[in-house]
């Protein structure tokens, strides 16, 4: 009787030892996040669209949020501002979106825009333009004025409207990432562009007040081991090393990309 205690015993503090093991490690490879049950819209072009679904994957896995997907492939900076693109994005409620714009915009000079000439683009040369009308779909010609009227429009869209969690979303821009396609000719190649580019998104971040994600200065991708992009898209064959073809970053390139989206997001979690 005694020999047959002691057996149950045994086994008891056994499977306590199991269980506390279990639970351990668990919540070692598991971690619980600030973002888990959190929905967090993707917005943007292709890089953001269902053409790669390890960029949702691979932010849901690392925290347990719901992405959406709303990014359109092969869409510019200025469909991303209209009033059709702007159906698609508040059309489910959410509490982050994130912006990866101008992977279809060249950057070339007298494109970009700024709205002051004391800016670093208004010193360079790029010209002087003014805000575009939120009463009417986006009509402006300038890379600036795109995404400028896109934080303006998502800010008097969200003015005082919360979602169902009653909480306003919070809306985490990016700078555009550098891609090289046919050449190192190419307007699309040129370190130039894609810096007018940054410049301009990092112009209108300070003059809305969006937090500003600055991914081409935090990644600092060396495009000199990536391949040059060309016509078709290969969607399914990896040739870099941080991206699928030197415009669409790879698995890797978005595992650094959602690291950092992530420490951005975490700032507004309590």
């Amino acid at each position: 009787m005694k020999v047959a205690r002691n057996r149950r015993r045994q086994v008891i503090l056994l499977a306590a030892i199991l269980l506390i093991v279990g639970t351990t490690c668990f919540f070692l490879l598991c971690p619980v996040s600030e973002l888990a049950g959190m929905r967090i819209v993707l917005a943007g072009d292709s890089r953001s669209s269902t053409d790669y679904t390890f960029y949702k994957t691979t932010l849901e896995k690392k925290t347990g949020c719901q992405a959406l997907v709303k990014g359109g492939s092969g869409k510019t900076a200025a469909y991303n501002a209209s009033d059709e693109y702007f159906a698609v994005i508040t059309e489910d409620d959410h509490d982050f979106s994130i912006w990866l714009v101008g992977g279809n915009d060249d950057g070339s000079p007298g494109s970009v825009g700024t709205f002051s000439a004391a800016s670093p683009l208004g010193k360079s040369g790029e010209p002087v333009v003014t805000e575009t009308d939120l009463s009417k779909d986006y009509d402006g010609n300038t890379f600036i004025q795109a995404i400028d009227h896109i934080m303006r429009k998502y800010r008097a869209e969200y003015d005082g409207r919360k979602n169902d969690k009653g909480q306003i979303p919070v809306m985490i821009f990016c700078t555009d990432l550098p891609q090289q396609r046919d050449s190192k000719d190419s307007p699309w190649s040129r370190e130039e562009n894609w810096e007018r580019k940054r410049q301009a998104i990092l112009e209108c971040c300070e003059k809305n007040g969006v937090h500003c994600l600055n991914l081409y200065d935090l990644c600092r991708f060396n495009m000199d081991r990536e391949p040059m992009y060309t016509e078709p898209t290969d969607r399914e064959h990896n040739r870099g090393e941080y991206y699928m073809d030197g415009l669409h970053p790879n698995e890797k390139g978005i595992d650094r990309i959602t690291d950092l989206e992530i420490e951005a997001m975490k700032q507004y979690v309590n």
